[in-house]
């Protein structure tokens, strides 16, 4: 007998496109930032960025305090390129962002951004992930579910459709893909999606 759990869904919706200064406004702060975005859709998670004007300020560093896509408390550092150009992003999505404070005044400005990857959790234990609804951003490209972290293993890849707005819709047969122990998470790309609908055993 197939497994019969408690299906649940979450929707996931990115509202703010990617930029150099959707966090923060070109400044040069003398400890934290003025912050002028600090959330970026429904349980979407962005990696932030540092775009600097100056080529003074290489090795002084950035500390963001906020909120990962798992719910708990999130912090990590970047530290400022010694050219005018934009850091890479962190390595970890934030849900939202609390603060951000300088190691020392910025030489040039400076300001905080984000990027197009986005990512969200759709359940934090076990679970069967049974149907998916994927929502083209206008390009073809890849929704992934992954295992355990916004990094681990795709157990199930979905195409978006080159058309904006368009829903792919997956139903998954039999017992649906299982997530182990870390749990599910979903990443994609603003350009190729713009909002999912997971259906999962929760």
């Amino acid at each position: 007998m197939s497994f019969m759990g408690d299906v649940k869904s979450k929707f996931f919706l990115t509202t703010t496109a990617a930029g150099t200064a959707v966090v923060a406004a070109l400044a040069r702060p003398t400890s934290t930032f003025t912050l002028t975005g600090t959330s970026f859709g429904t349980n979407i998670g962005k990696q932030i960025t540092a775009t600097t004007a100056g080529s003074s300020d290489g090795g002084k560093t950035v500390a963001l305090v906020g909120v990962g896509v798992d719910g708990a408390a999130l912090e990590e550092t970047i530290t400022l390129p010694g050219s005018a150009t934009t850091t890479a992003g962190t390595t970890n999505y934030f849900a939202s962002v609390t603060s951000a404070t300088v190691s020392a005044q910025p030489a040039a400005n400076v300001s905080l951004g984000i990027l197009t990857t986005s990512a969200g959790q759709v359940f934090g234990g076990p679970t069967r992930v049974r149907q998916a609804n994927v929502y083209s951003g206008g390009a073809i490209g890849s929704v992934n579910f992954r295992t355990t972290s916004v990094s681990g293993t795709a157990l199930l890849v979905v195409r978006t459709n080159a058309t904006e707005g368009n829903n792919t819709t997956v139903n998954i047969p039999q017992d649906g893909v299982y997530f182990p122990v870390g749990g599910a998470f979903v990443t994609f790309d603003e350009t190729d999606c713009n909002a999912v609908t997971v259906y999962f055993d929760g």
